[in-house]
C-alpha cells in the first residue's frame, strides 16, 4: 500500500505539488526515524501518534514553521546515512529515501511567503 508525504512547508511560496510516494512500511519508518532524532518532545509524541495510527497521508502543512523545519533538517541531515544503515546494498530502496531527501531541499530553497 502506497502513502504520501507532502512537502509543503507553513512560510513557502511556489514549491507546485511535492509529493514523495513511499511504501506505507516506508514512511512509518521514515517517521519513527524522525521522531527519534527532533528536540522538540512534542513533535516527536505527535509523529509517534501518527504511526500508531496507521495513516497514509502526512504533511508538513499540519505542522508549525518550527516544526516542519525541525522535520526536513532531521530528514536533509540524518536520514540519506539512516537509509544506508537500514537497505545496506539496496540501491532502490536508497533511492526512495533519496527521494525525499530532494524534495525537502527544494522546499528549503524556495522563497519564503
Amino acid at each position: 500500500m502506497s502513502a504520501d508525504f507532502i512537502v509543503d512547508p507553513p512560510g513557502k511560496r511556489d514549491l507546485g505539488f511535492l509529493d514523495w510516494n513511499p511504501t506505507r512500511g516506508m514512511l512509518d519508518r521514515v517517521l519513527q526515524f524522525i521522531a527519534g532524532e527532533v528536540e522538540d518532545p512534542a513533535l516527536a509524541a505527535n509523529l509517534r501518534e501518527f504511526v500508531a495510527g496507521g495513516y497514509a497521508f502526512f504533511a508538513l502543512s499540519g505542522y508549525t514553521a518550527d516544526q516542519a523545519a525541525e522535520i526536513m533538517r532531521v530528514i536533509r541531515e540524518k536520514l540519506t546515512a539512516a537509509a544506508a544503515e537500514w537497505f545496506p546494498g539496496d540501491e532502490a530502496a536508497q533511492r526512495v529515501v533519496a527521494e525525499l531527501v530532494e524534495l525537502v531541499e527544494e522546499a528549503e530553497a524556495a522563497p519564503s511567503a
